[in-house]
């Protein structure tokens, strides 16, 4: 009985780590694949969100022409990434824009 607890203790810590490491993979930020085209000198937070912090408003918006883009991930470096609508910015599929949280402004293309 003592050896199949052990067991079952030695594979539920192996799932454990595997699924943390495999987590950790997927919310690493990505490289920035290459310049963004097109875009505004920067995007708008929404009427009464705070500006200038870190922390990234979602939705943003192209003040030019009203496009409205949607955050899918957030970084500790003051960095989101948004997903636009394919093929606007240069932006194509499997691929986010990178924007710097308190200004609106553009990074680059990063893959998904």
């Amino acid at each position: 009985m003592k050896n199949k607890l052990q067991n079952a203790l030695l594979v539920f810590s192996t799932i454990i780590l595997f699924s943390c490491g495999s987590t950790m993979e997927t919310r690493s930020m990505k490289p920035v694949l290459r310049a963004a085209t097109d875009v505004p000198g920067n995007f708008e937070a929404p009427e009464g969100a705070t500006t200038g912090s870190n922390s990234c408003s979602n939705p943003l918006t192209d003040p030019r022409d009203g496009t409205k883009i949607i955050m899918q991930s957030a970084f500790s470096e003051g960095v989101g990434d948004y997903e636009v609508p394919e093929g606007k910015y240069g932006v194509q599929k499997g691929e986010f824009l990178r924007i710097k949280c308190a200004t609106g402004e553009v990074v680059g293309i990063v893959r998904r």
